[in-house]
């Protein structure tokens, strides 16, 4: 239960701080004339897995896929495969609470972590 707790936090947080994502490796593997296949043998992963990141249908990635990826096509920026722009609402926020952080907290984000907490703990003892 811990673990559906900490999706419904991670979707939530998704939720309330608009953004976009970005994943390049289809342009790039245009550009340089490589085919999902070719990444396939590349890098191991299954073809499946590289169409999901290719037509953005994958919602989560593992540092491994990233890192093994940018291996195969010699990328050392990770900006040169993913790109996450937040909404400039969400920038302003995230400026102004910055700017009110103390010992890595801000008054919003203590509250937050104080209410994940009892979100958490209480899914483990259901």
């Amino acid at each position: 239960m811990i673990h559906q707790k900490t999706n419904t936090i991670v979707i939530e947080a998704l939720n309330k701080f608009p953004h976009k994502i970005h994943i390049k490796l289809g342009e790039i593997l245009r550009e340089r004339g490589l085919t999902q296949g070719d990444l396939h043998r590349l890098t191991g992963l299954r073809v499946a897995t590289i169409n999901e990141l290719v037509n953005f249908k994958k919602k989560s990635l593992t540092v491994a896929h990233l890192v093994s990826i940018m291996i195969a096509l010699r990328i050392t920026d990770i900006r040169d495969l993913i790109e996450i722009e937040f909404d400039q609402e969400v920038r302003d926020y995230f400026n102004e609470e910055n700017q009110r952080m103390k010992n890595g907290f801000t008054p919003d984000l203590t509250k937050t972590a104080e209410q994940n907490v009892k979100r958490i703990a209480a899914g483990a003892n259901n």
